[in-house]
């Protein structure tokens, strides 16, 4: 190993990652670490609509190659309901805290998720009350 790779190997061990914790790159761009910020999206497998988690900025074009390969499959395109990317959500940063589960990012975002499910669903006010 060359002195600068050794050097960094050092600097590494010292540095913010002790504990070691499990970093979960997009899968998309491969550029991001989606551990504690992930979003839900969808692609068609084998003709079935399969979900998998991008970064904030895959997660628009993978929704429109979602949507692309629907049209094009002669698929209906429908949006993934909030709620149901918040249970998503919820079960990925679940898994993510078993893995680590002193990850302080990765317990933040869990609340968050955990405290807009408690937020029940908007009722359509009557134009009566307004």
């Amino acid at each position: 190993m060359c002195e600068p790779c050794r050097t960094n190997w050092r600097w590494a061990e010292r540095s913010v990652y002790d504990p070691p914790v499990r970093i979960t790159r997009c899968p998309r761009c491969l550029a991001e670490d989606i551990t504690a910020d992930a979003h839900p999206s969808r692609r068609l497998v084998d003709g079935m609509p399969a979900t998998f988690f991008v970064c904030r900025e895959c997660f628009r074009p993978a929704e429109l190659e979602f949507q692309i390969s629907c049209e094009s499959s002669n698929l209906p395109y429908a949006r993934l309901p909030i709620r149901e990317s918040l249970r998503l959500l919820r079960g990925f940063y679940k898994d993510r805290e078993r893995e680590s589960p002193d990850d302080a990012r990765l317990i933040a975002a869990l609340q968050e998720v955990e405290r807009r499910l408690l937020i029940g669903p908007v009722e359509r006010a009557s134009r009566l009350d307004a």
